[in-house]
């Protein structure tokens, strides 16, 4: 189980690589939602808030009403800020969730797969 200091220190690096990435800042334009990350395992919850393609600093606790809500192990989202695991393949065997808009959920899904792909 990852703890919430290794979650938010690999979402810090996260965040840095998909803030400097011009691609996903085209891809982001405009798009403005509260995300609340889920953990599986009780390690905690946390928000991002996506604001025209720059993503906050993570806050520790949900906060506000969530436009999507991912959820998976504490690991896997140290691993996925991480960029050790592909998004992609824990979300299509359901070890990764996401509620929200199907185009909601397609922007994740991209904005995921390119810092993945672009580190």
């Amino acid at each position: 189980m990852a703890t919430t200091e290794e979650i938010a220190e690999a979402y810090a690096d996260w965040r840095v690589r998909c803030n400097g990435n011009p691609r996903l800042a085209k891809m982001l334009r405009g798009w403005n939602r509260t995300v609340h990350l889920m953990t599986a395992d009780d390690a905690g919850h946390f928000t991002i808030v996506v604001t025209d393609s720059v993503l906050s600093e993570l806050r520790i606790g949900l906060v506000d009403q969530p436009d999507l809500v991912v959820s998976a192990s504490s690991e896997d989202f140290a691993d996925l800020f991480w960029g050790d695991l592909n998004p992609s393949e824990k979300y299509i065997s359901g070890e990764i969730v996401l509620a929200g808009s199907s185009e909601d959920v397609m922007r994740l899904d991209a904005m995921s797969m390119v810092a993945f792909l672009d580190q």
